[in-house]
């Protein structure tokens, strides 16, 4: 329900997609939300989203589907290299080679027309 009322809300259609959002504060036993326009109410579905599906394993590839993820990461990066000494400076610095799967080698050697991403 969240992912639709994301998506309906990136379509302009915010008002479709607040009783989604609701629905789902509703059962964890939260208000409705007080979002009003479409900027405000994509940050309160991706704070609901990081919420919700704690422990799932979805952050990740919603910072990346959203654009946020060299940001969120560096600055926590940022955040961790100065409360832990034995980080490594070059620990946690995202670059957008960093954001792609690799391509399977079984999926190159059928398809020869294939590169590899960069940085995999």
């Amino acid at each position: 329900m969240l992912l639709l009322a994301e998506c309906l809300n990136q379509q302009g259609k915010s008002t479709q997609a607040v009783p989604y959002l609701n629905q789902v504060r509703r059962r964890a036993g939260l208000a409705n939300t007080t979002a009003a326009s479409q900027a405000a109410l994509t940050d309160v579905i991706a704070h609901e989203r990081r919420v919700e599906l704690a422990f799932e394993n979805k952050r990740w590839l919603d910072l990346v589907r959203t654009g946020k993820a060299a940001e969120v990461m560096t600055a926590h990066g940022a955040k961790q290299k100065r409360k832990y000494s034995y980080i490594l400076p070059q620990a946690y610095n995202i670059t957008s080679n960093r954001l792609l799967f690799p391509i399977p080698q079984r999926e190159i050697t059928l398809n020869p027309q294939l590169t590899q991403n960069a940085g995999c």
